[in-house]
């Protein structure tokens, strides 16, 4: 029986090496498919790709961060409306999305390409929540954390049905990509690699939450999920301030880099 397995494996692997080979003329619009694992600043990702001619080749992907949280400790005073002075606040990263590339190859004969397309994902790329309820719960939905204050309050308010303070970090859900990189999407091989170096553009990324602030157009305080102004957090507290640097440096970044290795098959 070991014998015949043995058999088998050679046979099947002399098989394969035969058929494993493609030439520049073999590439044809979607006449092999290939199937690719990627790790990278996308973070894991699972890919289909195809040629569309010798020089062209067109990959799909689904590309997801893996789940990373981290916890901030801030002070937020005695107000008797908190259970506590403090709340542990953590941030966790949510990001997940689709993309559709299309690969050039100058050459037929090289593995090097320019690559365009775009990604397709969530606007909401981080979320920030307190990690235990910190607010009087006959005050959920009005205290929070006192971003700014006097005739400048602005709180960023609690949710009225837990009592949660929630911000998100967003950036735009169409995110167009330019890279370039080595390896053929669909390999000349059974298998190959590809590597790609490029950046998303996401726009100019914001931070939103519920804020209660005054509305000139209402003429009173407004409670609304917007965009956290950052020259308005003026809190002297050291955390507060380090939010608002935080911010400012946030929005300064409009494009996203991409780092991506890539292990790829050739289905047929």
């Amino acid at each position: 029986m070991k014998k015949l397995l043995l058999i088998c494996a050679t046979a099947l692997f002399g098989f394969g090496q035969a058929h494993a080979q493609l030439d520049e003329d073999d590439y044809g619009f979607f006449n092999h498919v290939s199937f690719g694992v990627s790790a990278g600043t996308t973070g894991i990702g699972f890919q289909l790709a195809a040629p569309l001619t010798a020089n062209f080749a067109v990959r799909a992907e689904y590309a997801f961060m893996p789940k990373f949280k981290y916890t901030q400790n801030i002070k937020v005073g005695s107000d008797p409306a908190f259970i506590t002075d403090k709340v542990d606040l953590e941030g966790k990263l949510e990001m997940g999305d689709f993309s559709i590339l299309f690969d050039w190859y100058p050459s037929k004969k090289t593995t090097f390409h320019f690559t365009a397309g775009a990604y397709f994902g969530k606007e909401k790329v981080v979320s920030v929540k307190n990690k235990e309820p910190f607010v009087k719960q006959g005050n959920w939905g009005t205290a929070g954390l006192e971003l700014g204050s006097g005739t400048d309050t602005y709180t960023l308010v609690s949710n009225k049905e837990n009592g949660d303070v929630e911000a998100d970090l967003k950036v735009n859900s169409f995110k167009p990509y330019l890279g370039i990189g080595f390896g053929r999407a669909v390999p000349k091989k059974r298998i190959g690699v590809q590597f790609d170096l490029g950046v998303q553009f996401w726009g100019k990324p914001e931070v939103w939450s519920n804020i209660n602030a005054w509305d000139d157009a209402a003429g009173d305080w407004v409670t609304a999920n917007q965009k956290i102004d950052k020259d308005k957090i003026t809190n002297p507290d050291k955390d507060y301030q380090d939010a608002k640097d935080a911010i400012k440096t946030i929005e300064k970044f409009g494009v996203y880099p991409v780092m991506t290795f890539r292990i790829v098959g050739r289905l047929f």
